[in-house]
């Protein structure tokens, strides 16, 4: 087959999953220099994000967040931590390996099949959750290569030597502490039996898998946690210094956080720029996923009220989806925003005034990755799955708080006011924003990943 020199990205349509590939598509779809075409394919929703310039190709069917809610499960379900993260595996895990059934998922592959063979593109790049994608590349003899909004943990733990993924790295959703003591290193043996069970045995993954092989697509299916496939190229998020000490397979790269291009938010916002300047800030952003019931809002709420009673000369920027929203005491009120969205890139806020005192997120993997780039401060209020890993990775890091680690997956306004309270003022304070500011530069800000990813995919197809 005759190759173009068009670069074909394929990737779910939630956020979370697709930002880097976005800011990738951007960066080459705007380089002069590059005579590729980009294009790219997913799920409506993602459509009216696709930047300026890019073909879009859709993919038939519901997206996994839209199957989700038409089965009433929510994005989803919220877990305790410790063994209770079984549930965690048992009603999500499976789910987000495999959330197309038989009759859902061949339509997707067949139409990547398709758009491979009408844009012979010289590379594909993938989402790594996107199993139908990837099966289509394998099917087709496709070049093809992983740009993935994870870290190094999520991929290569099972590349670690000996018995390591069992007795050094706390397993999805645990939260363990790092070192582990010998009782969480028996809990992870549990759970590592648990976890493994619901990626090869559970009833979807089981039945899908078979459907795969009775259509001549061999071998089980495709996830980012399965062990690294030495022949295949993986650009993550992660940088040696901003993940847990895990040894690395040459093949999977470190670009450091992949954030897209962004103006400033003194230009785009000055109003907001101005108001982010006026004085010391928190930025509270608990993702697009996360839903609060209205006694959590409350909860929060109160503890924004304890954290600014203290501290006289604190702000508060609250990112809050709600049809609700709470009325804020007279005596705080000129110090606090609530908006449904935050004006451009939440970067663009983050780096908008050097008196960002922190950023209070859920533990997703793309606000993990915004503060890092940014130099800030983490509180975070983990609810699910790999949001329990960044909980533990700030802490590991020096560089924020796990604020809910008795009440998760609620949060408590005691422990949120607590761990705000550390974050402001004081030797605590100090410390983690320096560690914060010195692992940003390390990681070379808030740019460097995404021209690093770049300029990788641009090297591998060039190559073909």
């Amino acid at each position: 087959m005759s190759k173009s020199n068009d670069i074909l990205f394929f990737t779910n349509s939630e956020l979370g999953q697709a930002s880097v590939i976005l800011a990738v598509a951007e960066e080459l779809g705007q380089d002069a220099s590059t005579e590729a075409r980009i294009h790219l394919a997913s799920f409506s929703p993602l459509k009216a994000t696709v930047p300026d310039g890019i073909p879009f190709h859709d993919l038939p069917g519901l997206s996994m967040k839209q199957l989700f809610a038409s089965s009433g499960m929510g994005f989803l379900p919220k877990h305790q931590p410790g063994l209770k993260a079984v549930k965690g595996y048992t009603e999500a895990y499976s789910r987000v390996l495999a959330p197309w059934d038989e009759a859902q998922y061949f339509p997707i592959f067949g139409r990547c099949c398709e758009l491979i063979e009408e844009i012979k593109p010289s590379l594909v790049v993938l989402d790594p959750l996107l199993g139908a994608a990837y099966d289509a590349c394998i099917f087709t003899g496709q070049r093809h290569m992983i740009l993935s909004p994870n870290t190094f943990k999520d991929h290569v733990t099972g590349a670690q030597p000996g018995l390591q993924p069992l007795y050094k790295f706390a397993l999805l959703g645990s939260g363990y502490k790092i070192p582990l003591d010998f009782v969480a290193v028996l809990c992870n043996i549990y759970l590592a039996i648990a976890i493994h069970f619901c990626a090869f045995w559970s009833a979807p993954v089981r039945q899908l898998t078979k459907a795969r092989n009775r259509r001549g697509i061999s071998g089980p299916l495709s996830t980012i946690f399965d062990e690294v496939n030495p022949g295949l190229l993986y650009l993550v998020q992660s940088k040696p210094q901003s993940d847990f000490p895990l040894r690395i397979p040459s093949n999977v790269v470190g670009c450091g956080p992949i954030l897209p291009a962004f103006e400033p938010l003194a230009e785009t916002h000055p109003e907001l720029s101005w108001w982010l300047n006026a004085g010391p800030t928190i930025v509270i952003n608990m993702g697009s996923h996360v839903t609060h019931e209205s006694r959590q809002i409350s909860e929060i709420l109160h503890a924004i009220e304890a954290a600014l009673e203290k501290h006289q000369t604190h702000q508060v920027l609250w990112k809050l989806q709600s049809d609700t929203v709470p009325k804020i005491p007279p005596a705080i009120a000129p110090r606090v925003r609530i908006m449904s969205w935050l004006p451009g890139h939440p970067a663009a806020i983050l780096t908008a005034s050097p008196s960002i005192v922190a950023y209070v997120h859920h533990g997703g993997s793309n606000s993990f990755h915004e503060a890092v780039a940014a130099g800030v401060p983490h509180v975070v209020c983990p609810v699910w799955l790999d949001t329990y890993d960044f909980a533990t990775r700030v802490e590991y890091l020096d560089i924020g708080v796990w604020a809910n680690r008795t009440r998760a997956p609620e949060v408590g306004r005691e422990d949120l006011a607590a761990a705000l309270d550390q974050v402001s003022s004081g030797a605590m304070a100090e410390r983690l924003r320096a560690n914060a500011k010195r692992l940003a530069g390390s990681v070379g800000g808030v740019n460097a990943g995404r021209k690093a990813a770049t300029a990788r995919v641009l090297e591998m197809a060039k190559a073909s």
